[in-house]
């Protein structure tokens, strides 16, 4: 809001805070997680939705939410990636009408959870594979194995 509030004068200033709910905060945070699904993107560009100017810019807007004061309250993190998407790149938004891309960007994004998961936990792979997995993610020697 600060970029939006330093380009207007003190009377809009005052319009805009009079119309904006009271819920905004739960509004705008359940409108962004709401963008790491790439259904919710996909029905959004049959809408229309990403040819409006407008909704484009609301889009920018929403930006602020990467500061960590507000990023802390996302579960969804994936809606960054997309609102970034979004913003920046009008070939994912004219190509997010189309179902197979949707479907290619669905699988995607469910690679890199499971990418993520076998990084992060180990879940999903034997315990030889996991130490070569955490060898490789911190680049540091393996634990000695304590097997006989």
């Amino acid at each position: 809001m600060s970029s939006i509030s330093s380009t207007l004068d003190s009377g809009q200033q005052g319009l805009i805070t009079k119309n904006l709910p009271a819920n905004r905060f739960e509004l705008e945070l359940e409108f962004l997680q709401s963008l790491a699904s790439p259904a919710y993107l996909h029905h959004l560009a049959t809408q229309g939705y990403f040819q409006d100017k407008s909704f484009l810019l609301f889009l920018k807007y929403l930006r602020y939410w990467k500061q960590p004061e507000y990023a802390k309250y996302i579960t969804y993190p994936h809606c960054f990636y997309f609102l970034d998407l979004l913003c920046e790149n009008e070939t994912f938004r004219k190509e997010m009408v189309h179902i197979p891309f949707r479907d290619f960007v669905h699988q995607q994004q469910f690679y890199n959870w499971q990418y993520r998961s076998r990084v992060l936990y180990g879940i999903g792979v034997e315990k030889e594979d996991r130490e070569d997995t955490a060898k490789e993610a911190l680049n540091t020697e393996p634990i000695a194995n304590t097997k006989p």
